[in-house]
């Protein structure tokens, strides 16, 4: 008697639901956080995590679809909520890390207080800018994408506003128009300084300045490569290069436009080294582009300093006229 072979037996519907619930699970994860994987330096996710908020979003919808598909199969309802679950996570995380405009405490004998803000191509409102500066009192500026002539005008305005002297250092772009670069400016209360480079042919714009006399901060005025095709293994370089230059100077503050979020590696609590809008609210506050809600952004200027003797009290994200970033401005009070 000829006895037939019988049949592979077919995944149950239960165990492709589970797999495609899994899959749509890890698919989520992975978007949401590629930091966690080690992928958020590539591509596409470099370009992608400084949206965290737009991302989050695009998963809830992407939930949502799938729960008005499982109306009809209910089988892909479980991978809806999974992706739902992980959208929700994302924007919590994100919502706690502040998307505020944040404000300033009273400045205190002792406090530091920095303005980053990227000038775009010296197009930003000069008045505006100094204002800025005159307005939250600040010792210290960064000035990313500036021409010293317009950085000079910027100090002079301040000086006319406030009667404040601010000496001027700069750098020129090394992969750019040398006339356009990376101005930092330091108030005389701090001390009299000297620039330094420290980040001969390893960065974009990156001015950096010691006290000669006064016990001032180490400082750095922050313009990274951004992380365009191209230009992503030189960025991978600068943006940590940035976090071990605080990590290696003690007292250090750094501040401009890192061309990188906190999920980018190379950037963070590295070393010792804190990020101002993170401890205070303002950390997922888009500072790129300024056309944009600042919920949708990307927040990628950054004023950072070395946590063992420094602490952020307060942060404020402000828009100026006539650029594409808002302005940070950070209050840096001694830990001791």
């Amino acid at each position: 008697m000829h006895r037939t072979a019988p049949r592979p037996r077919r995944p149950s519907a239960d165990v492709v639901t589970a797999v495609a619930t899994a899959g749509a699970a890890a698919g989520a994860v992975v978007v949401a956080t590629p930091e966690w994987f080690g992928l958020a330096g590539t591509p596409p996710f470099a370009w992608a995590v400084p949206f965290r908020v737009p991302l989050g979003l695009g998963l809830a919808a992407l939930a949502g679809v799938g729960g008005l598909a499982g109306l009809r199969w209910r089988r892909a309802l479980p991978a809806a909520a999974a992706v739902a679950v992980v959208a929700a996570a994302s924007l919590t995380v994100t919502a706690h890390r502040g998307l505020s405009a944040g404000e300033l405490p009273p400045a205190l004998d002792g406090d530091v207080t920095v303005v980053a803000s990227n000038v775009l191509h010296a197009r930003a409102d000069r008045d505006a800018v100094a204002a800025l500066v005159v307005d939250a009192g600040a010792q210290v500026v960064s000035l990313p994408e500036a021409t010293r002539a317009y950085a000079e005008d910027v100090a002079a305005r301040v000086e006319a506003a406030s009667g404040r002297d601010l000496q001027v250092f700069f750098t020129g772009d090394r992969g750019g128009r040398a006339e356009e670069g990376t101005a930092l400016l330091v108030g005389a209360e701090l001390g009299e300084y000297r620039q330094t480079d420290d980040f001969a042919g390893s960065a974009t714009a990156v001015t950096t300045a010691v006290p000669v006399s006064g016990d001032g901060p180490p400082l750095a005025a922050v313009h990274t490569t951004a992380p365009v095709p191209g230009n992503l293994r030189e960025w991978s370089r600068e943006v940590p290069a940035v976090s071990e230059w605080c990590a290696a100077h003690p007292g250090a503050l750094a501040a401009g436009d890192f061309n990188a979020t906190v999920d980018h590696p190379g950037l963070g609590a590295e070393g010792g080294c804190v990020d101002a809008g993170a401890a205070t609210g303002t950390g997922a506050r888009g500072t790129w582009p300024s056309d944009v809600p600042a919920v949708l952004g990307a927040t990628i200027d950054h004023a950072l300093a070395d946590g063992s003797a420094w602490r952020a009290v307060g942060t404020s994200v402000r828009d100026v006229p006539g650029t594409d970033h808002r302005a940070l401005v950070a209050r840096w009070r001694p830990t001791a």
